[in-house]
């Protein structure tokens, strides 16, 4: 049997512990907060993160889950790798990203058209995507169609609806549940449901704007964030966990 070997020992204690400092401080965390999450002592998350203990592997499953990461995460060194490494580090999960949205989806390019964002609202409502569709965006395991709709909150507060409203467009959009999918960057925080009655005031407002502008199509129409949530059913929150779960329709 190998002797171990205290030298290597303490190398991969350092790079976990600076790997649990990078994780934690980048999704804002403090160390309180992390040992809640991980249900540890928080004193034994200040010993890891000194170095000075010497940290089990149920201790990291505990700790890697409570920071949203893989395990080898915090085996890897993290801290000052060059963007080129970053990306090599990176590259396969964006890979198994890509092959779950065309197996699940048919999406065939997460970068293009937000298909990495809609994704996340087909896997979490069990929607399908109807693509190259003109008119509803998703349909149910019953049939129903739906019109997805996102923002960015870091972006604006507002959603788009289509560059040439007209009555035509709001008569299809009045037969369908429209969902609205909220993002803070990349990620989804937020999902509602709203039946077509809660969209009718906008639908009714559009359609005078049309006639009174001699049947002039209406250059993408906005959706207020405010309103969407104050009468929309929420469906789904992303909790403190910031795990990814399922919220059927």
């Amino acid at each position: 049997m190998s002797k171990e070997n205290p030298d290597k020992l303490q190398y991969f204690q350092d790079i976990i512990a600076e790997n649990i400092i990078y994780y934690r401080k980048e999704i804002g965390l403090t160390q309180e907060e992390l040992a809640h999450l991980a249900d540890i002592d928080r004193t034994y998350i200040g010993y890891i993160e000194n170095s000075k203990h010497n940290v089990t592997l149920g201790v990291l499953i505990k700790i890697s889950e409570a920071l949203g990461i893989e395990i080898q995460d915090l085996l890897i060194k993290q801290v000052n790798r060059s963007p080129i490494d970053e990306l090599n580090h990176l590259f396969p999960s964006i890979r198994k990203f890509q092959r779950l949205a065309e197996k699940t989806n048919g999406i065939n390019d997460i970068f293009q058209d937000n298909g990495g964002k809609l994704l996340q609202v087909l896997l979490i409502t069990g929607l399908k995507d109807l693509p190259g569709r003109e008119g509803n965006d998703a349909v149910d395991k019953d049939g129903n169609e739906y019109e997805l709709k996102s923002v960015n909150i870091k972006l604006t507060k507002s959603f788009s609806t289509h560059h040439h409203m007209n009555p035509t467009i709001i008569e299809k959009y009045r037969k369908v549940d429209w969902i609205f999918a909220v993002y803070e960057g990349i990620e989804i925080i937020e999902i509602y449901r709203l039946k077509p009655k809660d969209i009718e005031p906008y639908y009714s407002k559009w359609e005078e704007k049309w006639h009174r502008d001699g049947g002039k199509d209406i250059n993408n129409p906005k959706i207020p964030l405010k309103y969407v949530r104050s009468v929309g059913q929420l469906i789904y929150s992303i909790g403190d966990d910031k795990i990814f779960k399922e919220s059927k329709l």
